[in-house]
């Protein structure tokens, strides 16, 4: 096996490793923003997140093509490193290591990802209902009818206190 062949699979890599922990990164920022409501910021932190992901998306694909040039089929980490061990063994900890690291980053990856999501949920919830009591104090009074069939003033409080002076 070609050794400048791993050395280029360990730099993609840590390449892939890299935009990973940017991605935790921004997911992070993102949490935060929809915390504090900034939803203009959104779109620039969303746009981040797009750009990133295609970034990710070529990185892998060139993960894809020298797995491919190496082994002779696209295999995924546990495969490689399969690999290597019958063909260059002093690789396979540096590989082994990197695995580690990638696979312990995707969980807090999806963990920020769950939470934005329920964030996103929750501000949706929050603006439907700010939506109907702007609605609701603009909608004309005269469609509420008491069970005489006046309009109702929503003044029974009042009327009450009228009627026991």
């Amino acid at each position: 096996m070609d050794k400048k062949q791993l050395k280029k699979l360990t730099d993609i890599l840590d390449k892939e490793y890299k935009a990973y922990c940017e991605l935790k990164d921004l997911f992070a920022e993102k949490r935060e923003l929809l915390k504090k409501s900034r939803s203009d910021d959104l779109g620039v932190i969303d746009n981040k997140i797009i750009a990133l992901n295609n970034r990710i998306k070529g990185v892998n694909k060139e993960r894809e093509n020298l797995s491919v040039e190496i082994t002779g089929k696209n295999c995924n980490m546990s495969e490689f490193i399969e690999f290597v061990k019958e063909t260059a063994p002093e690789y396979t900890t540096q590989l082994e290591e990197r695995k580690v690291k990638i696979c312990k980053l995707i969980p807090e990856i999806t963990l920020l990802n769950n939470q934005n999501v329920e964030l996103l949920k929750h501000g949706i919830i929050v603006t439907n209902k700010m939506l109907d009591t702007i609605i609701n104090a603009f909608a004309p009074q005269g469609s509420y009818y008491n069970e005489t069939g006046k309009p109702d003033t929503h003044d029974i409080d009042m009327w009450t206190i009228s009627e026991e002076i």
